[in-house]
């Protein structure tokens, strides 16, 4: 799993600070991504990633799954940047073809390509069927 960057875990720390102070409770993982505006599935790899280098905790129990700050000075071991790329880049390559897609589907229905292709398929089985009560059925006793 990629270290997140130095910039990314003052943010999340910050965040976590922030709804800990407006809720008088320790947030939860959704509560978080909300704030930040990032899909909850990101900012969980982000937080697995911190509770692995002693900066959060992830307290889960039946009853209660939230966030708390462990070691907030180990954010200084962070590297300031990465070489390799940023996560935040891949994501949102991610989410413009996913976006896309859902262009495509959204014309595919609108224009009445689905209608129209479907509508092809049902007259090619009306034919096909025509054709078949068309034949004649072999005689099973032999020639005539």
């Amino acid at each position: 799993m990629a270290e997140p960057l130095q910039k990314d875990a003052h943010l999340i720390v910050a965040a976590i600070r922030v709804l800990s102070h407006r809720e008088g409770r320790a947030p939860r993982p959704d509560e978080v991504a909300e704030l930040l505006g990032l899909p909850p599935a990101v900012l969980r790899i982000s937080l697995a990633a911190l509770q692995d280098l002693g900066i959060v905790a992830l307290v889960e129990s039946a009853f209660d799954n939230h966030v708390e700050i462990r070691d907030h000075l180990r954010i200084e071991e962070l590297a300031a940047e990465t070489a390799e790329g940023d996560l935040s880049e891949d994501l949102a390559d991610f989410d413009r073809r996913k976006q896309e897609e859902a262009e495509k589907m959204s014309r595919l229905f609108s224009e009445g390509d689905h209608e129209r292709q479907k509508a092809d398929r049902l007259r090619k089985m009306d034919d096909e069927l025509q054709d078949f009560r068309q034949q004649k059925p072999p005689n099973p006793f032999g020639d005539d």
